[in-house]
């Protein structure tokens, strides 16, 4: 990953919608927007690098690929939680960013259950 790229990219397109929001307010958003897509695109490779690592120490490790995969959907739900709350932030709509962030733990909650449920059951086997 090349994080003076990405970081060089952020502050140029911040200047670049300083001036385009004094200029033509109305495009300053959809360029945010862009440049933050663009942004994660620059991230995508080093992503899928990270979750393969993640599905080999669990292939090492003996441990159920379907926590593994709950980690990975938790964590993916957050990150675009968080992004997407900043846009909406960022757009003065907070109020949605906060309905998006309800939402992104109610999924959290949803994507976690399965795992929730077989610790119940391996309490409920070790209690009786």
């Amino acid at each position: 990953m090349d994080f003076v790229k990405i970081s060089l990219l952020a502050i140029l397109s911040v200047v670049g919608i300083v001036v385009v929001r004094q200029l033509k307010s109305e495009l300053a958003v959809p360029l945010a927007i862009g440049v933050g897509v663009v942004i994660v695109s620059m991230l995508c490779d080093e992503l899928f690098e990270l979750v393969y690592a993640f599905y080999d120490f669990s292939k090492e490790a003996n441990i159920d690929s379907e926590a593994i995969s709950c980690v990975i959907k938790v964590v993916g739900i957050g990150y675009l939680a968080e992004f997407t709350n900043n846009i909406c932030v960022d757009t003065n709509c907070k109020s949605i960013g906060d309905k998006v962030l309800f939402a992104s733990k109610i999924a959290i909650l949803f994507c976690a259950l399965p795992i929730v449920s077989r610790l119940f059951e391996l309490i409920k086997g070790i209690a009786l």
